[in-house]
Parts: structure tokens; sequence; C-alpha cells
């Protein structure tokens, strides 16, 4: 088996399992389009390795696989920034749910008082 055959069938082997992820529900869909792309990306550069040649040779990076990691890490750096932002913006709605529901507590609390 050569190199370029193992790797589409990894590629194809990502996104039946994405495909499997995002129809039991376990994958939001949010994440599953990064997914998808990644593994679409990833199944064409391997059937037509000359595409990631060309696109090196068009940004003027010597080596294909250097463009390969740079495209990675951004696509890394692009997911993280969304899982930040989430975060952050779940634990302000935490915040104001515990401080609601503390406001809430104390109104009971002097209700039964009086």
């Amino acid at each position: 088996m050569t190199p370029q055959v193992l790797a589409i069938i990894m590629a194809a082997v990502l996104l039946i399992a994405v495909l499997l992820l995002l129809r039991s529900y376990v994958l939001p869909e949010k994440y599953a389009v990064l997914w998808l792309g990644a593994s679409i990306v990833a199944i064409i550069l391997s059937a037509w390795p000359g595409l990631l040649q060309a696109a090196s040779n068009f940004f003027g990076i010597a080596q294909p696989i250097n463009l390969l990691f740079v495209g990675a890490f951004f696509v890394v750096f692009l997911l993280l920034m969304q899982i930040s932002l989430e975060l952050a913006r779940t634990r302000d709605e935490l915040r104001r749910a515990v401080q609601r529901l503390a406001l809430d507590i104390e109104k009971t609390e002097r209700n039964d008082n009086d």
C-alpha cells in the first residue's frame, strides 16, 4: 500500500467518523463544519498531492509539508479562539444565573421572616 493510498483511506475514515459523530448528536454542528472541511481538504490533498506543491510554490514556501503545518496551526488556533469565546460566554451566563438565584433566595428568606 502506497503512502498516498494510506492517506486517502485515513482521510476517508476521518470523514466517516465525523459524519457518524454528527449523526449521533455527539459533535455539535458548529464544530462539525470545521472537521468536515478538514477531512475533505485532506482527501483532496491526498488524492492530488501536486496541489499542495503548487500552493506552496505560490506562497513561496520551500517545502510543501511546511505549508501543511502552517495551515493546521491556523485551523487549531481558530478552533482554540472559538472555544475560548464560548467558555467566556458560558462563564458570564453562569455568573448571571447564580446572581439571579442568590437574589431569589434572599427574597424568599425575607418573605419567610415577615
